[in-house]
């Protein structure tokens, strides 16, 4: 079963996104595994509430995409969340913080490469 979740991101990062999954051999309907796969690994990190911290920076926020995930990776979500609250207890939007921080970070460790 998958779960409908949206996130807010630039112009900018959603068109950098295209590209990246076009390059790396994705179709545009496979948007959803591409995040998928970015949030999975962001999550594996272990400096990733510090990150996501950052991601509160992210401004020219001005287009709401869908995504479809896993209840898996819905659940480990939620406990990001949770863990992230733990060391940052006023932050707000975490989930869509998280979310936009593996987005960035997926973006920017392929333009290393």
């Amino acid at each position: 079963m998958k779960r409908r979740i949206s996130v807010i991101l630039s112009e900018n990062a959603i068109i950098e996104v295209r590209e990246r999954m076009l390059s790396e051999g994705y179709s545009l309907r496979e948007k959803s595994k591409w995040v998928s796969e970015a949030i999975d690994s962001f999550l594996e990190l272990k400096e990733y509430h510090a990150l996501v911290k950052l991601a509160e920076l992210v401004d020219n926020l001005s287009r709401k995409e869908v995504i479809y995930i896993s209840n898996e990776l819905d659940s480990k979500i939620d406990q990001a969340i949770v863990d992230v609250r733990k060391e940052y207890p006023n932050l707000e939007g975490v989930k869509s913080l998280i979310i936009r921080a593996s987005i960035v970070r997926r973006l920017v460790l392929l333009s290393r490469k």
